[in-house]
């Protein structure tokens, strides 16, 4: 008689443990896609959302950027990105850590001349308060320019 209690547990137990962590793959596939549409839509309030106080991103150039500035970056960026796309998304979950892997293509108009360029980025979020936050990025540019 207390098998069947206990069968009944774990599988309540499972089936709690699996919609939060399905939760917390789409809390951070929404960041993820939030963030990078933000770049075109030039939206600061996506950063100050998503991304904690003390956040460190390391751009392609090998610049550290505090929030501050990577606000001010998605704000008034120096070479405005018309659009992105979003590619190879892989997502992972080790507790109250997760960790966003992607490739973006971002299309942007320099001297008059419509280019692309392509990076792989890595995003490492905590979750604070039941909430997940962007604690680190990196950024790799692919095209090698």
């Amino acid at each position: 008689m207390h098998i069947p209690l206990l069968l009944t547990a774990c599988l309540l137990l499972s089936t709690v443990s699996a919609n939060a962590q399905d939760a917390d793959y789409n809390a951070l596939r929404n960041h993820n896609a939030d963030w990078i549409q933000a770049y075109p839509e030039k939206d600061t309030a996506v950063i100050h959302r998503i991304a904690a106080d003390d956040i460190v991103m390391i751009t392609p150039t090998g610049t550290r950027l505090s929030k501050k500035e990577l606000i001010r970056n998605v704000g008034k960026p120096a070479t405005p990105i018309t659009s992105a796309t979003i590619d190879n998304v892989d997502i992972s979950v080790k507790g109250n850590i997760g960790i966003v892997v992607a490739q973006v293509e971002f299309t942007m108009v320099v001297n008059g001349k419509e280019t692309t360029i392509k990076n792989n980025y890595m995003d490492i979020y905590e979750k604070r308060d039941g909430r997940w936050i962007a604690i680190a990025a990196h950024v790799t540019r692919l095209d090698g320019k």
